[in-house]
């Protein structure tokens, strides 16, 4: 980039004021000369909003903006009810696309040819007028204030932010949903969901993004159209509606189903008695359970143009280049994308064979432990501070000043993914409530938690999903339960909880809750206070916007739309199946409770999406389901956990599909096929997952043990903590299960309680959000708009697992998206998106490989040998004798052996 080019402050403009005098304002303030710098949409697969940043002036060699050639013919800025170019006649009919020698000259340079293959070819052509450029602008900064505030400015500004990335034609002669989307789209959409459902057995889960299929689908969809014989199973040239289908399928497969965690915590965790047909069955309906919410939602999340679902854009515009086949880095950097990520995805392939398996110590490498060591049993607060802090195992401390080397350990954060800034807010957050807050609790033991694990090796428990009696003593979830007189339901075992009451939690997990409450409350009041005014106001223009010349919705008027029936016959058998399947399949929620479910997911999903339609962020039901069901059903922890999959998944996979659907709105897919495909892999995906866990789970075998209710105990529960693979994201929801379910909300949270003070969130969710809100008020042209109260606050963190993953992502995300991003935008605006899909891919291969080469079989693992970066504890914490021990137990295990703990010294006795 030039020097010139700073990162303007995007103030809202006075009103009146041009964006070109704007820009020089703002450039006079940075003691910068104003340059005719294009603005380009910093957008992320997590769905945050973005902001914009410059990118190189625009000349007439050198533009990062680009007609898309007849596909693209439009100008910059032109009103949305022009036909010119556009495929479709003034009367509404659609056109097929003129040739060139018919289209006049975009800015004096001739349009490319037309070819029906892919929309594009040939070299771009450049568009040189700076002043017509698309200038997108930050919606939490506000739209600008014109002399005319009505509808029709918001739906402008919407199209300039669309016509950056979406082109305004379509050619309806193109297959879409043909014999390579449906190879492709399962074969990678099967693989992705088998390989994420093992990974989220995981200490740190991990999931590998089906951004990835967007590379690796062109090629294979390239190679069939070449070797398939002509006819239905090759109509032509691989095309990007093809392309874009085969990503909507793994879009579908690819994240885990919900219902898995019902299923493990009753199934294995509870062990109640589960067929696998109504496993099955459970994870199916609720999967599909938001179809038809989606379909009956559609008129108003969809079809309008004000509904933007601004996380579609970074996959349409990595579409657009591959099937452009156009060099945005004019040259600068010849290697393909396609190059760049076989090379980073082999690289990072084998590297992760260091911190996965030959030195684990790379992904927790903890400053303090360097200096200190653990005391066993110590019993003072100032003996076990060094560790609170310093550790950040399973069942350890906070892991201040920890960092790790292993991608696949923070790769949840996606920090070359997400906005910078909204990284800053997310781990401003942890480092906040980590780092300050939850050992700060510990020490003036504010929730009375302070003994919860003083018998473990650590002296204290704070990074524990697990649940503790009134001594500090963990206590195992199945013991709070027990099968009800009539032996249909698992309800509270009165004896056993009075016996050890109150009930404790780790001071993480009471930290945890009381941000789920400001989260909830703060989300509602960020949106109102930034938002509402656009909120409303898009909302009213997408009203009256529904029928009116939108050219997108146009375009798709040519495909016969999917017919509301269709959805409605959805619904109701998924709701028949999902009542059935909780009478009488033992998830144990009564017909009316599955129907509150549906209610409250259909009441909450249009505003939440409109929401998160607009402004990116989606606010969650999970928390607040709990605590509604919890109220009406206390002392059911089956029924609870049901309802909470229920409502939560009714509107978060009904939102994640609507989404997909304005993704085929922009592609300009028949909505048939998106209905037909999006359906059938959902489907799919359920029982691929499913499928997957059971196998998982029952693979590792079972050990003779009376103790436990069918005679027996699962080996995946007894992992030891340093296999990293200890199922913390499901022991986390089974333990949400027990306070919701079995104990009930009256109980944990009432007064008299010790977690009561964790109320006091609602209050906080209040008045956070407005002190940004009013300091930027107070100071426009201050930091004060970045600050984003639900994102700090959000906690993604997972109870139990690998708490080292704190520092490394943020000073990638510097590295990355701040110098690199400034001092060579055309390598970051290339490469990028292209390197983290690339670091997910090699780092989740190699994991796989290695829990199936070391692991899955449990009569003959592979531990590697111990050594310095191999300890048995992986951060070296604990004392060097007490690592020999572990180490022992390790190594004892392996290779087709068992360990005789009663040949090994008293020491090690003691501690295993």
């Amino acid at each position: 980039m030039q020097a010139d080019q700073q990162y303007f402050d995007r103030s809202r403009r006075p009103r009146g004021a041009s964006a070109h005098a704007s820009r020089a304002l703002q450039a006079e303030r940075l003691q910068v000369q104003p340059s005719p710098s294009v603005y380009t949409q910093e957008t992320a697969q997590s769905g945050f909003n973005a902001y914009s940043v410059p990118v190189s002036p625009v000349t007439p060699n050198h533009s990062p903006y680009v007609s898309k050639g007849p596909d693209y013919p439009y100008q910059a800025g032109s009103s949305r009810q022009g036909f010119q170019d556009s495929g479709r006649t003034p009367n509404g009919s659609v056109a097929a696309p003129p040739s060139a020698a018919l289209r006049g000259p975009v800015n004096g340079i001739a349009p490319r040819p037309y070819t029906a293959n892919t929309g594009y070819q040939g070299n771009a052509t450049v568009r040189q007028d700076s002043e017509s450029q698309i200038e997108l602008v930050s919606m939490k900064k506000g739209h600008y204030e014109e002399e005319d505030d009505g509808d029709e400015e918001y739906l402008d500004e919407i199209y300039q932010i669309i016509d950056a990335v979406v082109p305004r034609t379509d050619d309806p002669s193109l297959p879409s949903l043909t014999f390579r989307v449906w190879v492709l789209g399962m074969g990678f959409g099967i693989l992705l969901a088998a390989g994420n459902t093992i990974l989220s057995f995981r200490s740190n889960a991990m999931t590998v993004s089906p951004f990835i299929t967007v590379l690796l689908a062109y090629p294979c969809g390239i190679f069939m159209a070449k070797v398939l014989p002509s006819g239905i199973l090759n109509p032509g040239p691989f095309n990007y509606k093809e392309h874009a289908l085969i990503f909507v399928m793994t879009n579908a497969m690819a994240t885990t189903p919900y219902a898995l965690s019902n299923i493990v915590g009753q199934r294995y965790q509870l062990y109640q008695e589960l067929s696998l047909p109504a496993c099955f069955a459970f994870a199916v309906v609720t999967q599909c359970f938001g179809y038809g919410f989606a379909g009956i939602t559609r008129r108003f999340l969809v079809r309008p143009a004000a509904m933007l679902w601004p996380s579609n854009f970074a996959t349409i515009a990595m579409l657009n280049s591959l099937h452009v086949n156009d060099d945005i880095s004019m040259g600068r950097y010849p290697m393909s994308r396609y190059e760049f990520f076989w090379l980073v995805t082999s690289a990072m392939f084998f590297y992760t064979f260091l911190p996965g398996y030959v030195a684990p110590m790379l992904g927790a490498l903890s400053v303090i432990c360097w200096f200190t060591k653990a005391v066993p049993h110590a019993t003072g607060k100032v003996e076990k501070l060094a560790m609170v802090l310093g550790s950040s195992s399973y069942d350890a401390g906070v892991g201040f000043l920890s960092f790790s080397l292993d991608w696949s350990l923070f790769s949840v954060y996606a920090p070359i993914t997400t906005p910078l800034w909204a990284m800053f807010n997310q781990m401003f957050g942890i480092y906040l409530f980590m780092w300050v807050i939850v050992p700060l609790c510990w020490w003036f033991d504010v929730f009375g938690d302070q003994k919860v694990g003083f018998d473990s090796i650590y002296g204290f428990a704070l990074n524990s999903p697990s649940t503790y009696d009134r001594n500090g003593s963990l206590i195992d979830t199945k013991d709070f339960v027990m099968y009800s007189a009539d032996n249909r339901s698992l309800v509270l075992n009165e004896t056993f909880y009075h016996e050890h009451e109150p009930i404790l939690i780790s001071t993480s997990f009471a930290v945890n809750y009381l941000t789920s409450f400001i989260v909830f409350v703060s989300a509602l009041v960020h949106v109102a206070l930034w938002y509402g005014k656009d909120i409303w106001n898009r909302f009213r223009a997408s009203l009256q916007d529904l029928d009116s010349d939108d050219i997108h919705a146009k375009l798709m008027d040519a495909y016969p739309d999917v017919p509301e029936w269709w959805y409605m016959a959805l619904l109701v058998i998924t709701l028949g199946g999902g009542i059935a399947v909780c009478q009488f399949g033992g998830f144990d929620l009564p017909w009316w409770g599955v129907l509150v479910a549906v209610i409250l997911a259909l009441v909450s999903m249009l505003p939440i999406g409109i929401i998160q339609a607009i402004s990116g962020q989606q606010i969650g039901l999970n928390v607040m389901s709990e605590f509604l069901i919890g109220l009406i059903l206390p002392n059911r922890i089956a029924a609870v956990m049901s309802f909470k999959t229920f409502s939560y998944m009714a509107m978060y996979q009904g939102l994640y599909l609507v989404q997909d659907m304005k993704l085929g709105h922009y592609i300009k897919i028949a909505p048939k096929a998106m209905f037909v495909s999006q359906t059938f892999s959902t489907l799919v995906g359920a029982i691929v997952s499913t499928a997957t866990a059971c196998v998982v789970y029952e693979a590792f075998g079972k050990d003779d043990d009376p103790s436990f209710p069918q005679g027996f105990q699962w080996r995946l529960q007894k992992q030891p903590p340093n296999s990293g693979w200890n199922s913390a994201s499901y022991d986390t929801f089974l333990s949400a299960g027990a306070i919701w379910g079995a104990i009930g909300p009256a109980r944990f949270f009432g007064p008299g309680s010790p977690y009561f003070k964790t109320l006091f969130g609602f209050a906080a969710g209040i008045v956070l959000p407005a002190i940004p809100w009013i300091l930027h008020k107070l100071q426009p042209d201050s930091f004060w708009h970045l600050i984003n109260i639900p994102l700090i606050v959000v906690m993604p963190t997972s109870l139990g697992s690998q708490q080292s993953t704190y520092i490394t992502p943020m000073i990638l995300a510097v590295i990355i998206n701040y110098y690199v991003k400034k001092y060579r935008h055309m390598w970051w605006k290339k490469y990028a998106y292209v390197m983290s899909a690339a670091f997910d891919a090699g780092s989740g291969v190699t994991v796989l490989l290695i829990f199936f080469v070391t692991q899955f079989n449990q009569y003959y693992t592979l531990p590697f040998p111990t050594w310095f970066l191999n300890p048995g504890d992986v951060e070296r914490c604990l004392p060097d004798d007490i690592i020999g021990c572990m180490s022992h137990m390790s190594m004892g295990n392996g290779f087709n052996k068992s360990y005789n703990i009663e040949l090994d010294s008293d020491l090690c006795q003691t501690i295993n």
